[in-house]
């Protein structure tokens, strides 16, 4: 993925690559939302022509305190 893909891969509606006719472009920037709502934080590794990665990280709770 591109740096200026990379800029825009969470916002709604983006679409990008070559096969635009699947999906609505609505998924990362849920899951970005739906992160943000759960005061956790995603980011995103990439390089062009070898693949992605995304991490999700949320801080958990349990009834004897805080996981990490």
């Amino acid at each position: 993925m591109s740096p200026e893909e990379q800029l825009r891969i969470f916002d709604r509606f983006a679409r990008l690559g070559k096969r635009q006719s699947d999906g609505s472009g609505l998924g990362l920037a849920i899951v970005k939302a739906f992160t943000k709502a759960h005061r956790g934080k995603i980011a995103l590794e990439s390089q062009l022509g070898k693949g992605s990665t995304f991490t999700i990280t949320l801080p958990l709770s349990t009834q004897f305190g805080t996981v990490s």
